[in-house]
C-alpha cells in the first residue's frame, strides 16, 4: 500500500545505524549544557567543541555556525549518522533572546519504533495521559470589549477559583485582547475528563461574577467586535509572517476581502483579525518520544472519520461580528480557510526518516516562513511554494515541549469548543482510546498500513480520508453540524449515533485487552454519545437554555441550529447582519450556564 508514511525498513535501518538510548543520553546531556549557557548570559555562537566534549558526540549545525543571528538547525553524528538535537529561529523572532535561549530542543526519537518501542519507558501499551486547551471570549453583557486590566483580574479570579475546586489552574491568553485559553489536566477517562471540564465551566462562570465579565463559549468569537489582538512578540511575528505568505496567493487575498464583506468586517483588519476561531487543542503523549508513532497518528487517527464524527458533534457556531451565516451552523472552517496556513495537509516533515526531510524542514526554518521550530515541521509544497499549514485543520507534532520530562504530543486542532462539557468529554476521551488502539497496531505492525486496511471496521474508525475527501466532510458538517453523515475510509455512510455505536462494539472487543480499560469505561462515553444523539425520551433540546442546564434535555440537538434559532427568536434574519439579536444570544448562553453551574 503506498501512503506518504516511512517504511517499516527505513525505520529498522534508522534504529540499528544510531541506538535510540545514545540518542536519549545525548539530547540529555545536550539540552542542560545549552540551558547552563543560556543561564549565564552567553551570547553569539554556541561553542559546539564544548557541547561535543560534554555530550559525546560530534555536534555541528545544518547551516554555518556565523552568524549566529540566523536560524539553524542543530545535529548530533553517531556512527557517522547525524540527527537533529533541536534548532533556533532567527533573530527576527527571538524577542531578544540569546541563541542559547532561543534554541528549542527536539525531542521526538526516531530511532524509536515498533521493534523496540517495548524498551522504552512505557513497556506495555496503556493509555497515555490526554490534556486540552478550550478557548473561549470575554466580553462585556453590552457587547463592550474588555480592558487589559479586567482580563487580568478575569485571569486571577479564575485561578484562584480553579485551585479551590481542585483543578488545574492554567490559563494563557490567545492572541485575540479578548479571548483566554483554559487548560484540562491529563487524565485518563470520561468520568475523570467531564469532572474537569465542569470545574472549569465553574471556574469560569465564579470568575464572570466577581469581574462582571461574560463568557462567550462558542466555536468563534460571536459578537460585533474590532477583534484586537494582545501586544505579545509572538501574535506580532504571527501576523507579520501570515500577512507575508498570504500576499504570494492572490486568491487568499479574495478569500479575506470575501469574509470581510460576508460579515461586515473592517476593510483594513489583518488576517488575523478575521480569524476569530474559538477551539478545543487536543494533546496526547506520544510513548517513547516515537518519531514514526507519531507520524502514523497524524496519518490516521487525525484525518479518519473519528476525526471528522467528533468534529461534527462539537460543532455549532454561526456567528461572526454580529452576523448570522445564511448557510453555515458552524463557521469556524470557513474562517480559517482565511489564510494559506490554514491549508489541508498531507503529512508533517519528517528530518529523519525520509530523503529531503532534513533539507525541507532546515530551508523552511532558515526561510523565515515560521517563527516558532514546531511549525517548520508542518511545511507544505503542495501550492507551488514551501510554506507552514501551522493553522492546518487537522491537527500538529509538538516535540518542542519544555518540561525536563521531554514530552512530546500529537495534537489534534480540529475540534471546535462546545458549552456543553458532556460532548467535549465525550470527543477528549474517544480520541484517547482511539488512540490507545493506534499505539497496539504500531506495536504489532509498525507504519505499513496493510493490516490495518484488511481489518475493515479498524480502517473505517482511523482509516485515513484523502484530503479532498476530508475537507468535503468538513464542509458539510459546517451545514449541519451533528446530523452529519459520515463517510469512512471504507466507503461506509452512517449517521454519528451508528459511527459510534460501531466504535463501542470494536473498543469492547480490542481495547479491553489493550489497555486494561474496563467495559464500563467503554460504555461511559459511548453510552454518553448515544444519550446526546438518540435521547431515550425521543425530545432533543429546541432552546439554549435546554441545551445547557435542562436535566432531560441538555446536552442534546442540534447546536447550530439551536443558535441560528435563538437568533430568529430575538428578532435576526440568518444572513444579515444584527449584532442586537447575536448579542442576546450570546448572553442567554451565558445565563444558562451560570445558571447551570453557580444555582443547580
Amino acid at each position: 500500500m503506498q501512503t506518504p508514511l516511512p517504511s517499516n525498513q527505513k525505520l529498522v535501518e534508522f534504529s540499528s545505524q544510531i541506538p535510540w538510548q545514545s540518542i536519549e543520553e545525548q539530547k540529555i546531556l545536550f539540552n542542560e549544557a545549552v540551558k547552563k549557557l543560556a543561564s549565564s548570559g552567553h551570547e553569539g555562537e554556541l561553542p559546539l567543541d564544548h557541547l561535543s566534549e560534554v555530550t559525546g558526540a560530534t555536534i555541528s549545525t545544518y547551516y554555518p555556525a556565523s552568524p549566529s543571528s540566523a536560524a539553524n538547525v542543530f545535529l548530533a553524528e553517531c556512527n557517522g549518522h547525524q540527527y537533529v538535537l533541536g534548532s533556533a529561529v532567527s533573530n527576527r523572532y527571538r524577542s531578544g533572546k540569546t541563541l542559547a535561549q532561543a534554541f528549542t530542543p527536539y525531542n521526538l526519537n526516531p530511532s524509536v519504533n515498533h521493534t523496540n518501542l517495548h524498551e522504552t519507558d512505557s513497556p506495555v501499551t496503556r493509555m497515555c495521559a490526554l490534556g486540552a486547551e478550550v478557548e473561549l471570549g470575554l466580553l462585556h453583557p453590552d457587547g463592550a470589549p474588555p480592558t487589559e486590566e479586567q482580563m487580568q483580574a478575569y485571569i486571577h479570579l479564575y485561578q484562584d477559583n480553579a485551585r479551590r475546586l481542585g483543578i488545574t489552574p492554567q490559563i494563557d491568553r490567545e492572541a485575540c485582547q479578548y479571548q483566554v485559553e483554559a487548560h484540562v489536566a491529563p487524565g485518563v477517562g470520561y468520568q475523570r475528563t467531564r469532572a474537569s471540564l465542569d470545574g472549569i465551566m465553574m471556574a469560569l462562570m465564579a470568575a464572570s461574577e466577581g469581574t462582571g465579565l461574560y463568557t462567550a463559549i462558542l466555536a468563534a468569537y460571536p459578537i460585533e467586535s474590532d477583534f484586537a489582538l494582545t501586544k505579545d512578540p509572538k501574535v506580532n511575528t504571527a501576523v507579520e509572517v501570515m500577512t507575508s505568505l498570504n500576499r504570494n496567493f492572490p486568491h487568499y487575498l479574495q478569500r479575506q476581502a470575501e469574509l470581510k464583506q460576508r460579515y461586515g468586517m473592517d476593510l483594513n483588519a489583518n488576517v488575523v483579525e478575521i480569524f476569530r476561531l474559538q477551539g478545543c487543542h487536543i494533546h496526547l503523549d506520544v510513548a517513547g518520544r516515537s518519531e514514526a508513532m507519531s507520524l502514523l497518528g497524524f496519518y490516521t487517527v487525525l484525518r479518519s472519520a473519528t476525526a471528522i464524527a467528533n468534529s461534527a458533534l462539537l460543532k455549532g457556531s454561526p456567528f461572526v461580528n454580529g452576523t448570522c451565516d445564511p448557510e453555515l451552523l458552524c463557521t469556524r472552517e470557513y474562517l480559517r480557510s482565511a489564510t494559506i496556513t490554514g491549508h489541508y495537509m498531507q503529512i508533517p516533515i519528517t528530518p529523519h526518516l525520509t530523503e529531503t526531510g532534513l533539507n525541507d524542514y532546515a530551508e523552511l526554518l532558515r526561510s523565515e516562513k515560521v517563527n516558532a521550530m514546531a511549525r517548520a515541521l508542518l511545511g507544505d509544497n503542495s501550492l507551488g511554494e514551501w510554506i507552514s499549514a501551522m493553522h492546518n485543520p487537522i491537527g500538529r507534532i509538538r516535540p518542542d515541549l519544555g518540561s525536563t520530562k521531554r514530552i512530546c504530543t500529537l495534537e489534534s486542532t480540529g475540534m471546535p469548543v462546545n458549552a456543553s462539557a458532556s460532548r467535549q468529554a465525550a470527543v477528549l476521551t474517544d480520541f484517547e482510546f482511539t488512540h490507545a488502539l493506534l499505539e497496539n497496531y504500531f506495536r504489532e505492525h509498525g507504519c505499513d498500513l496493510e493490516a490495518m486496511y484488511n481489518d475493515r471496521t479498524m480502517w473505517a474508525i482511523m482509516g485515513p480520508l484523502t484530503s479532498e475527501e476530508f475537507q468535503r466532510q468538513q464542509d458539510i458538517s459546517d451545514r449541519v453540524c451533528s446530523d452529519h453523515i459520515v463517510k469512512t475510509a471504507a466507503g461506509e455512510e452512517m449517521s454519528l449515533a451508528d459511527f459510534y455505536q460501531m466504535k463501542r462494539d470494536y473498543m469492547h472487543k480490542h481495547l479491553v485487552d489493550v489497555a486494561q480499560i474496563r467495559p464500563r469505561d467503554i460504555d461511559d462515553v459511548y453510552s454518553s454519545i448515544h444519550r446526546m444523539l438518540v435521547p431515550p425520551s425521543g425530545h432533543t433540546a429546541q432552546t439554549v437554555e435546554q441545551y445547557i442546564y435542562d436535566p432531560k434535555l441538555r446536552s442534546t440537538g442540534n447546536w447550530g441550529q439551536i443558535l441560528v434559532n435563538s437568533f430568529i427568536e430575538e428578532g435576526g434574519t440568518p444572513g444579515t447582519s444584527n449584532p442586537q439579536a447575536v448579542l442576546k444570544v450570546t448572553n442567554r448562553l451565558h445565563r444558562a450556564l451560570r445558571q447551570r453551574y453557580l444555582q443547580s
